[in-house]
């Protein structure tokens, strides 16, 4: 039976060629028959609202089958970490969540992105710092939310693991995502 992937997508307009629906595409072909990608709508994506979009990630988290992977690019890798540091027996405490991906999140707080809605608290921060299997994919060439957004959150998070990509942007619409693959896979 296939893993269960839940990937929560970016901000902004989502379907066809829009949002994260091409990252989405690629994991689908890269990842095949071992995961089942579950992509469910978040509330508003064009005007997000951070508790809309937490309230969204646990209806469907709680749904999800043991062992699953958590995914989430740009606004909703920063969403899924505020989720899991509010949550944090969710992840401590049982074996729903085998791995959680952040891809391209920006951390919030950093200068030109003081949004406090989606910013991690100390005290966020602190409860993440258990978090295993915590892996940050980024790409270098990423010119909306710079690859230092990354390091950021390694320096806050050193249990994690890093992913640097070279080549696949922001939206991961192209260049190598073999590495990330690779490590999604280890999960299946």
């Amino acid at each position: 039976m296939p893993r269960d992937l839940i990937f929560i997508h970016s901000a902004g307009p989502q379907g066809g060629d829009n949002g994260s629906n091409r990252l989405v595409a690629r994991l689908e072909t890269a990842l095949g028959d071992p995961f089942r990608i579950i992509v469910p709508d978040m509330p508003d994506p064009e005007r997000p609202d951070a508790d809309a979009w937490l309230t969204g990630i646990d209806q469907v988290v709680s749904q999800a089958n043991p062992g699953a992977v958590l995914m989430g690019h740009s606004l909703g890798g920063s969403v899924i970490l505020q989720y899991l540091a509010r949550n944090p027996d969710f992840w401590r405490e049982n074996s729903q969540i085998s791995a959680v991906f952040i891809a391209a999140a920006p951390f919030w707080g950093l200068p030109d992105w003081e949004i406090d809605e989606f910013t991690l608290t100390g005290d966020e921060v602190n409860a993440l710092q258990d978090c295993k299997n915590l892996h940050f994919c980024h790409s270098r060439d990423d010119n909306i939310v710079g690859f230092d957004h990354c390091e950021t959150y390694l320096r806050h998070l050193p249990q994690a693991t890093q992913i640097a990509l070279d080549s696949a942007g922001h939206m991961m619409t192209e260049g190598d995502l073999a590495s990330m693959v690779e490590k999604i896979l280890i999960h299946a």
